[in-house]
């Protein structure tokens, strides 16, 4: 895991971002962004218990709402009511 999937990664350009926790200033990738012992997994659709059949660029389906649709398994959810943790 990486800080940037952590739910206290604050992103602040495309190259760095913050810890909300330390105040640390973390790179998105390389050197110093694997996850310290600080981490909390982000709420995202791919690891949710309402998202199924991911295809190998990560696109599934979200089965948690009356309709289903497609979703991104990297998309953002921590706003979605039907978010559960798998």
């Amino acid at each position: 895991m990486k800080h940037i999937d952590c739910k206290n990664y604050v992103h602040l350009d495309c190259e760095k971002g913050m810890c909300a926790l330390s105040k640390a200033m973390l790179p998105i990738d390389g050197e110093g962004s694997d996850a310290c012992p600080m981490f909390v997994p982000m709420e995202r659709c791919g690891c949710c218990a309402c998202f199924k059949d991911a295809d190998k660029y990560g696109i599934g389906t979200c089965v948690g709402f009356e309709k289903e649709n497609w979703a991104y398994s990297s998309c953002g959810a921590t706003g979605c009511e039907h978010f559960q943790m798998q």
